[in-house]
């Protein structure tokens, strides 16, 4: 299925899309001194999907590859990000080969490579940042996947409420010297306006991607009640994860990823790739229940659901696999004390 589908978005002229109009686009801005984000306008970026909208560290990674054709760009950032989802299996210990291809063959990653995201990339920061948590790594790196993706923020949540102070300092400042640093070459251009983009990007998107305001605006909710009945059901999420891992550590890290995620207006498969971090993380790779429920990311194999069942499935799914790494994770580790 993961080559048929990778197959089928090339045969199209879709592979890379995401990444020609986003990353590939904006290392070509960077490098010529110029503002990689397009115009804070929900209706000009529906007519431009695949426009930049992270902060710009991403458009630095990108720069390198920017320099090549599009062709041999693309291939080259799905191999960097390929390798790097392997080698954060790795920095987990993972050495389980059917896990590998269960997670490399999973829908997230598949979209990722399809579309040209960089979720590889953000998968091994956050195997770094859980391997790593007790050390200066760890920190570093959860502050580099929130520069490069702001869902990530409830990452120093969990490591406040794992009490660590000094990390989540750390990861704080982190992800503020990213950020200043990813800035500074384009003069600081777009940094006052980048909240009305954000806000842009979901009155553009929040109808029409994997997230629960998506599912509930389908449903007849309307936009802003559902904003907030969003965001309230993801913590419900997040707390039910916490209390089925009975206050473990990766419990904690589980729920921090899954707020993030669930908790955002503008959600794509891809994002759940993180999820597969966790469930890395308890060395319960061969548990039966959570295959069958990733498998079942495959019954929706679009970035936009066509129908308002699917809209639902992808957020329910994700909980599920949350609440399943929960149950392992407490098995795996103690509860905190």
């Amino acid at each position: 299925m993961a080559i048929v589908q990778i197959v089928h978005q090339a045969q199209g002229g879709e592979y890379g899309y995401d990444f020609r109009g986003g990353t590939w686009n904006a290392g070509r801005a960077l490098l010529n001194g110029l503002s990689p984000f397009p115009r804070p306008n929900s209706a000009w970026l529906l007519g431009h999907s695949n426009s930049f909208i992270t902060p710009p560290l991403l458009a630095i990674v990108g720069a390198p590859f920017s320099l090549l054709p599009f062709g041999t760009a693309i291939a080259a950032f799905n191999l960097v990000c390929a390798g790097c989802l392997i080698g954060a299996l790795r920095v987990l210990g993972v050495r389980d080969r059917a896990f590998g291809v269960v997670v490399l063959c999973s829908f997230p990653f598949v979209a990722s490579l399809a579309l040209g995201q960089p979720d590889g990339l953000l998968a091994l920061g956050a195997a770094v940042a859980w391997r790593y948590r007790d050390s200066w790594p760890g920190p570093i790196a959860a502050g580099a996947i929130i520069a490069a993706k702001l869902l990530a923020w409830p990452l120093i949540i969990w490591l406040l409420v794992t009490r660590r102070f000094r990390q989540a300092a750390l990861a704080a400042a982190a992800t503020v010297v990213f950020l200043l640093a990813s800035w500074a070459p384009i003069g600081f251009a777009g940094l006052t306006s980048y909240p009305r983009l954000l806000s842009a990007d979901a009155r553009a998107f929040g109808t029409d991607a994997h997230s629960i305001l998506t599912a509930l605006v389908r449903s007849g909710v309307p936009l802003h009640p559902a904003m907030a009945l969003a965001v309230a059901l993801a913590v419900a999420v997040a707390a039910t994860v916490v209390r089925v891992a009975r206050g473990s550590d990766l419990g904690w890290f589980t729920a921090a990823l899954t707020l993030g995620i669930l908790a955002s207006p503008v959600v794509w498969q891809h994002y759940f790739l993180l999820l597969f971090i966790a469930l890395a993380a308890t060395r319960r790779h061969r548990d039966p229940l959570v295959w069958v429920l990733a498998l079942g990311l495959w019954l929706s194999p679009s970035e936009t659901p066509a129908t308002l069942a699917q809209a639902w499935l992808i957020p329910i799914l994700a909980a599920g696999i949350s609440l399943r790494i929960a149950v392992l994770s407490r098995i795996a580790e103690p509860r905190l004390s």
